[in-house]
């Protein structure tokens, strides 16, 4: 039996999504993808996760031998039995988005590639279900460090932050023939019109909320923007490929200090094909990453307007994946709060349709 390191974060295990697969699935998976010679010499459940759940293995009798499993959350009963009507979708913990992500990733990091973006190597990615009912994917571990590392000193993360910038305008420039969900077979779920995208992620948002009788009425209100202010959003005519979830912890970095570098921007699985100024990160005040970055925001009253929608959309949403998703009832109060504090913000903009 293969030595367990210690490296599980239980605090993480209470969200019901992310869950750990018995040492025996473990090896099941190591054994049919890489060959039943190939020895599990240790591994370990990563800490840091609400969503997937992420193993280190050491491997040996393999050419990669040191590989990260990641694997998405179990499958809901009414999907993996082909039932499909509205209220088994708002019963499914999860969004419609985030049942195919993972499987879309490995489309994602070839966007990466051939622009010039440094990305995981996938070494297997399975969505069969056959093994376990989940997708899961293989990667080469990374040798390097997340950029929010205490041990990253200000000079490297001025640098660090505006190669970042770079790699993120290079991101901008990858077009998409629609809004929407990147695909495992390379197409887009969405729409040609991004209000429409917009909309369907709030109108999922609000019933999985009224399930739980949750900020009643505020989705309402929400997604009375997007209908009411169609035009406004649909001004948008090219998609461009966005991250989603660029922070600091999906940022990899290596090289000795004063000569550092990223080595991998990861967890693209939330990738979407959208406005580029829909990418959160594009409000940091780094003056290092928009020096990287090389392109201005829309300072007009509809750039504003759009920007704080975003931002509004975001924030609910992350109110109720946080509350009712993945347990985290802290941080679910100051989405919460800040949803409130955003709604009221729209309404002093008085952006007029």
């Amino acid at each position: 039996m293969a030595k367990k390191a210690d490296k599980a974060d239980h605090q993480h295990q209470s969200s019901g999504l992310h869950s750990p697969i018995s040492p025996e699935v473990l090896h099941a998976l190591v054994h049919k993808h890489f060959g039943n010679h190939t020895e599990v010499k240790q591994y370990g459940l990563l800490s840091g996760g609400l969503f997937n759940t992420t193993y280190r293995i050491q491997l040996e009798h393999t050419k990669v031998t040191d590989v990260i499993l990641r694997l998405a959350p179990e499958r809901h009963v009414q999907r993996f039995t082909n039932i499909c009507n509205e209220d088994s979708a708002q019963a499914d913990p999860l969004f419609s988005f985030e049942r195919t992500m993972m499987a879309a990733e490995p489309v994602v990091y070839e966007h990466y590639r051939q622009a010039g973006i440094p990305a995981p190597e996938v070494l297997v990615s399975d969505e069969s279900g056959l093994q376990v009912p989940r997708t899961y994917m293989f990667m080469a571990f990374i040798p390097s460090l997340q950029l929010d590392h205490s041990s990253i000193a200000e000079e490297d993360k001025e640098h660090l932050y505006t190669q970042l910038g770079m790699y993120t305008a290079a991101m901008h420039q990858i077009e998409g023939a629609s809004f929407g969900w990147p695909q495992a077979d390379g197409t887009i779920r969405g729409s040609n019109r991004w209000s429409e995208v917009l909309r369907a992620l709030a109108d999922e948002t609000i019933k999985k909320a009224a399930r739980e009788a949750y900020m009643p009425g505020i989705g309402e209100e929400i997604t009375a923007i997007f209908e009411q202010h169609d035009t406004l959003f649909d001004q948008i005519k090219q998609p461009v490929l966005v991250h989603n979830d660029l922070w600091e912890a999906n940022v990899l970095v290596h090289g000795e200090p004063g000569s550092m570098s990223i080595a991998a921007i990861i967890d693209g699985d939330r990738s979407m094909f959208a406005d580029r100024e829909y990418e959160a990160i594009l409000s940091t005040n780094s003056q290092a990453f928009h020096a990287g970055y090389g392109y201005a925001l829309d300072t007009s009253s509809e750039g504003e307007a759009r920007r704080l929608a975003y931002r509004l959309l975001s924030s609910y949403f992350n109110a109720y994946v946080h509350k009712h998703q993945v347990n985290q009832p802290v941080d679910g109060q100051r989405y919460e709060k800040r949803t409130i504090e955003l709604l009221a913000q729209w309404k002093r903009f008085g952006f007029a349709k």
